[in-house]
């Protein structure tokens, strides 16, 4: 889902129609430094583990950090974040 509030509205909005829930482990990512300390090696091998012990996962990206992801000319932080969102059962931006 794309919205245009920001990450703690988005948040609310998604647990009100049921996109997150209480049970599910949410990234929350709002600036560079959250972006590079959730899509890396680590990032990816931890929700590895949550996807095989069948833990619900979500991801709230806020504009700053979606614009950082997009902008990666490595793809390197791009392909970490597609990785672990396409896992996902929910991606609010």
């Amino acid at each position: 889902m794309l919205t245009g509030d920001k990450l703690e509205t988005a948040e609310n909005i998604g647990y009100s129609c049921k996109l997150l829930t209480k049970e599910m482990h949410i990234i929350k990512c709002s600036t560079l430094a959250d972006v590079q300390r959730e899509f890396n090696d680590k990032g990816v091998a931890a929700n590895e583990k949550r996807l095989i012990a069948q833990m619900p996962r979500g991801v709230l990206v806020e504009a700053g950090a979606l614009k950082y992801i997009l902008e990666d000319e490595s793809l390197t932080i791009k392909r970490y974040f597609l990785k672990i969102a396409k896992t996902c059962e929910a991606v609010i931006c």
